[in-house]
């Protein structure tokens, strides 16, 4: 969240703000794992008409996951295969990629965010004698150093809309394994280097549902177990609903 940004206490945001935005603004859509057209929990949300549209509008994707999914198979464009779990190096390698070659958006890093210095000694090797390069992460992701680099430039030289994860912003495979949290911290540490928020660089999935009513009341836990309080005696609070997936 210190990252994010972003909290709630069940189910996970949609960020419906920035369909319009990628669809309008967007040149690229970089898809993480497991975020498949198909899934039979999914498959009759709207994220999929979200991304033909894309298609339609000639928007370019890229697939980042271990197996050719079907989101992949269907709307087409570069699939690089990672083996499960390796995603943050990959990520960090891109990232030192840009540190070198410089398409970050510097003045969004001066302004609105923090650390950089130190962020950049460690992709560099500064901090512990070891450069990030692609070569570094080839071994652990079986990532080619050459398609690291081609990623990096593609995405740091075009206007990138970042479809994360799976549901909404938050499921998803990539996010699920020992690294996970790593992986998490990169996504939006990428975003923030290119300069977050920005027309046609964002994050989302176009998108989880329909759009949420805020002002829905959802009871949470802690007032269902409550003695002090039943349904009956429930008072509407500024909370968001949301369903639980696992």
């Amino acid at each position: 969240m210190h990252h994010y940004g972003n909290n709630m206490r069940l189910g996970t945001p949609g960020f419906y703000g920035t369909v319009e935005d990628c669809l309008k603004e967007a040149e690229q859509i970089v898809s993480g794992r497991r975020s498949r057209i198909h899934r039979r929990v999914v498959r009759r949300l709207r994220r999929h008409t979200g991304r033909l549209w894309a298609k339609e509008l000639g928007i370019e994707f890229i697939h980042i996951d271990p197996c050719l999914n079907h989101t992949a198979q269907l709307l087409g464009g570069k699939w690089i295969p990672i083996r499960p779990g390796t995603d943050a190096a990959l990520a960090t390698a891109v990232m030192r990629e840009w540190a070198v070659t410089g398409p970050t958006d510097k003045d969004y890093v001066a302004h609105r965010t923090t650390g950089f210095d130190e962020w950049r000694d460690y992709l560099l090797g500064v901090t512990d004698g070891v450069p990030k390069t692609p070569e570094w992460q080839e071994s652990e992701t079986g990532v080619p150093a050459k398609d690291v680099r081609s990623l990096a430039r593609t995405w740091g030289s075009r206007k990138t809309y970042l479809a994360a994860g799976g549901l909404g912003a938050g499921f998803g495979g990539a996010c699920r394994t020992a690294t996970g949290a790593q992986w998490a911290r990169c996504m939006v540490l990428m975003m923030a280097m290119q300069g977050w928020g920005k027309p046609g660089i964002n994050f989302g999935n176009l998108q989880l549902g329909v759009p949420m009513d805020m002002n829905f009341y959802f009871p949470g836990y802690a007032e269902a177990a409550s003695p002090e309080t039943s349904p009956t005696q429930a008072v509407p609070r500024t909370t968001t609903s949301g369903c639980r997936m696992c």
